[in-house]
């Protein structure tokens, strides 16, 4: 049986840890724990071999990105009652896209 600890921990203090693993890049593949928890940041330790030292994973805003402590993704998540496997979405873009053609828009019926 897996264990699992929690430790809350304030937001701006995990994210200095976390250094430039946050924020994810897009197409990184996260771990979200359940809300239910009642932690949204700070560290989750994961017990999964009686009688050895866990591993320490950082939280965000309740999500797990990857980080040093290992790779995460779906071996983690299996060992997380109530968490789920998540990729990040690419970001949208700030304007519509543009026609190969000057002064073009993709949007526009010429």
């Amino acid at each position: 049986m897996t264990d699992i600890t929690l430790y809350a921990m304030p937001r701006d203090e995990v994210l200095s840890y976390l250094g430039p693993d946050w924020p994810p890049i897009p197409g990184a593949t996260v771990v979200r724990i359940d809300p239910a928890s009642g932690v949204t940041d700070g560290s989750l330790s994961v017990y999964d071999t009686p009688g050895r030292p866990g591993t320490a994973w950082w939280l965000v805003d309740g999500v797990i990105p990857p980080q040093g402590a290992g790779p995460g993704g779906e071996p983690l998540a299996a060992l997380i009652p109530g968490a789920v496997v998540e990729i990040v979405p690419d970001p949208a873009p700030e304007y519509p896209p543009v026609d190969s053609r000057p002064g073009v828009f993709a949007t526009s019926t010429e």
